[in-house]
């Protein structure tokens, strides 16, 4: 399909006056063939920048896609003074770093061999009211002249991103595109979240009353338990020469993955899909060398089967049990605890979910690993081992927890009996939880 630049901005003049409704074929016909006219500069800059950034850092995680046609409308509906021929983020390339470091010697690599439009976008020096940190920079395709954002960041800052997502998809917000006032309260606790300082009691508070107002963690944990042996079972259908991935996500079923090994079949399927449901969240995207761990860092908003948010939040909650049991706040302190003990439970499937190489089922108290593959009694040995050591480290950490409370405790007035015995009650659940899981092995 040929067209102009004067096409586009006339296209984007009229998605904006249709407010996202009663969009004709042609129009996103023509929308579809701008997206596509990325692909090829997409393909290359991302050619150069998987080289470049395997001499910064081996292990970082390097990912494309095109924006999503859904959110290129949205977007043009949102900025009215922003040209769609002029949209610098249609392509985009997304690079995940361990440290700040590495971020900022990829970002001088890119600076030194690109065409920079504009100023960074340094979002580590100054962060979205919301929490967000990262950098992006856009550059030139040397070929085509197209524009391509780079968007680099940290594990840490990557994590934030992905739940501050996984919220709009599990109780609609709109976060992401809208930013912290279009709900002040969800961005006050992605705030606070994204903070690398400790936080006060009453932001402590806070976040715990938000969570506990809305089963935050048990949603969170219940979908990813849902999630993880289905997806892990469409992974297990990836072929070796697969490089391209759909991804279709509804907030009440589960994730499909779709595998291809040719990039234009993608793309059409995703086209098909749009046109079928405009409303759902789908995205196509390419990893360098993909793993299941690696899709599931990248794209835990879409996947949604582990974040590590749920061990995180543990230790915030720890602080703020204290200073409540310090404070005598005792029903408030045995909330919290209650929570806690959910998420010791939690980690402890996390601990097999992390896992790419075994899916995991829960069967009442056991939990029964299967494998595409016999699980060799070697291997069983390994996950064992790993299952005893994350057991020990969670227990570990859970004494420590205790050897604190009781530091507390002593202190208790006697008419706080009802405390004591709770704690008494739950440290022993707690132990016994972490002992008592049973392992069993599929039948290969």
């Amino acid at each position: 399909m040929k067209y102009t630049g004067g096409d586009i901005k006339r296209l984007g003049n009229r998605l904006r006056d249709s407010k996202g409704k009663h969009i004709s074929d042609a129009d996103l016909d023509l929308l579809q063939a701008h997206r596509l006219s990325f692909t090829e500069p997409l393909f290359r800059v991302f050619k150069d920048l998987t080289r470049y950034k395997i001499g910064v850092e081996r292990s970082a995680i390097i990912a494309f896609r095109l924006k999503r046609i859904s959110t290129i409308i949205n977007k043009t509906i949102r900025k009215p003074q922003m040209q769609l021929n002029r949209m610098w983020d249609v392509a985009g390339i997304r690079i995940i770093f361990n440290n700040e470091v590495a971020v900022r010697k990829m970002l001088s690599i890119i600076s030194d061999n690109y065409e920079v439009r504009g100023e960074p976008r340094d979002r580590f020096n100054n962060p979205k009211k919301i929490g967000y940190r990262a950098i992006h920079v856009y550059i030139t395709d040397s070929i085509s002249g197209k524009v391509i954002e780079v968007q680099l960041r940290t594990r840490e800052t990557h994590n934030w991103a992905t739940l501050v997502e996984i919220t709009d998809v599990l109780y609609g917000t709109r976060l992401k595109e809208e930013g912290y006032d279009s709900d002040k309260e969800w961005g006050y606790f992605h705030q606070l979240v994204s903070s690398n300082r400790q936080l006060i009691e009453d932001e402590a508070n806070f976040l715990y009353k938000k969570l506990d107002k809305h089963d935050f963690i048990s949603k969170l944990a219940e979908t990813f338990r849902h999630n993880s042996s289905i997806v892990k079972k469409q992974w297990q259908n990836v072929q070796h020469k697969d490089k391209y991935f759909l991804i279709e996500l509804s907030s009440n079923s589960v994730p499909k993955l779709s595998s291809y090994s040719n990039y234009e079949k993608a793309e059409a399927d995703y086209f098909d899909l749009y046109k079928k449901d405009e409303g759902a969240l789908i995205v196509l995207t390419s990893i360098d060398k993909p793993s299941f761990e690696q899709i599931s860092i990248a794209y835990a908003n879409y996947i949604l089967s582990y974040h590590k948010f749920i061990r995180d939040v543990q230790e915030i909650l720890k602080e703020l049990a204290i200073e409540k049991l310090e404070d005598k706040s005792f029903k408030e302190f045995r909330k919290i605890f209650r929570l806690y003990e959910d998420i010791q439970a939690n980690n402890i499937i996390n601990i097999l979910i992390e896992r790419d190489d075994v899916i995991v089922n829960i069967e009442g108290k056991s939990l029964r690993l299967e494998s595409n593959s016999k699980i060799s009694t070697k291997k069983r040995k390994e996950i064992r081992k790993q299952i005893n050591t994350g057991i020990l480290d969670l227990a570990t950490r859970h004494k420590t927890f205790m050897a604190e409370i009781k530091g507390v405790y002593k202190t208790l007035p006697l008419w706080a009996w009802k405390t004591k015995s709770f704690l008494n009650r739950h440290e022993r659940r707690v132990s016994k939880r972490l002992k008592s899981i049973e392992l069993k092995f599929d039948k290969n």
